[in-house]
């Protein structure tokens, strides 16, 4: 039977946006090796412990882009593992920071353990401008090994994508260009001023904004890249900074429009979001692996269409593809 022009192109919209839905959720079919070093920043005496995940081949001919994960309050390199183990699967590199000062060494081998009170030594303003600090040597070492190690010459550091779960959260919020008067004490003031500008999209597992008053929603204005916020109505306060559900889903209301994104789940609490090697929290009536598939893919089409220019990803984000990934209370929002 012929078609013509106009069915043809009704039954690519029916059958042809599941299948590309599914390409983004699947697993790729890179060859990945992962990598655990130690960077030494001398400027700062400071050793970075981070787990590298390279798609195979590496060569120049071949350059593939780079995100970065930032893991949250007491955590380590191992943070964000089915995130980034998805992302380095569809050929992008992928690297998994630790941040001395407010990673596992609050809590491991003290009394007490993973408890509040040991983690709350981490969360001041010195740790939150170290881990920006991080990011910022992190891509600059990653740029040198990169013409200097044959095994890395794939790495492209110039266009660079920044992810984060909680405190990993808010420093992805620092250099995507969230403003933050504390850091004037420390000689860094301006709009932006931690601004990185070689990251060029953002993704943040569970966004901080500590209240909803003109002034704080006025410093994510500075925010100048496309913004993907994934939270859920279970991802409250968890270090007692005064936080809530809601608040952390007004973050895509506070930046820019255009280019913002909210990925939302009903029922979803704060560990789930961390996708460390085996899952840490479900929140309640909360389908893991359905959250983890959703996510995978709205993340992976944001870093195709910003950083690779994939204007098909682009088109997915902004129509219905996301929705179809969602169960009926959960929610997807471009603005």
């Amino acid at each position: 039977m012929r078609v013509g022009p106009a069915v043809a192109l009704m039954l690519f919209a029916a059958f042809a946006w599941p299948a590309i839905a599914q390409d983004y959720a699947a697993p790729g079919d890179a060859i990945v090796q992962v990598q655990d070093r130690t960077l030494e920043d001398a400027t700062r005496a400071r050793s970075l412990p981070v787990r590298l995940r390279v798609p195979q081949p590496c060569t120049a001919a071949e350059p593939r882009n780079l995100v970065l994960f930032s893991h949250g309050l007491g955590g380590s390199r191992a943070g964000g593992t089915r995130w980034g183990a998805h992302w380095a699967s569809h050929g992008l590199v992928v690297l998994h920071l630790q941040h001395p000062g407010s990673d596992e060494s609050l809590w491991s081998g003290r009394a007490g353990g993973f408890t509040l009170a040991n983690l709350r030594a981490g969360i001041t303003v010195e740790q939150f401008v170290a881990r920006v600090q991080d990011v910022r040597f992190a891509i600059d070492a990653l740029e040198r090994l990169s013409r200097e190690d044959p095994a890395l010459a794939c790495i492209d550091a110039r266009r660079v994508g920044m992810s984060g779960h909680s405190f990993g959260a808010q420093t992805t919020q620092a250099v995507a260009g969230q403003s933050f008067p504390a850091v004037a004490s420390l000689g860094l003031a301006g709009p932006g001023a931690l601004r990185e500008p070689r990251v060029a999209a953002a993704v943040a597992f569970s966004p901080s904004m500590r209240d909803d008053a003109p002034a704080t929603r006025a410093a994510f204005a500075t925010i100048g890249v496309p913004f993907m916020a994934v939270t859920g109505s279970e991802d409250g306060d968890v270090v007692g900074s005064g936080v809530t559900p809601a608040l952390r889903r007004a973050v895509v209301d506070a930046v820019p429009a255009g280019s913002a994104y909210l990925l939302w789940f009903d029922g979803a609490d704060h560990n789930v979001f961390n996708a460390g090697p085996a899952p840490r929290g479900t929140g309640r009536n909360v389908d893991v692996a359905a959250l983890e598939r959703a996510a995978r893919a709205t993340t992976l089409a944001l870093w195709r269409a910003t950083l690779a220019g994939d204007e098909r990803a682009a088109q997915w984000l902004r129509g219905d593809g996301p929705r179809a990934l969602l169960g009926p209370k959960d929610e997807w929002r471009v603005r």
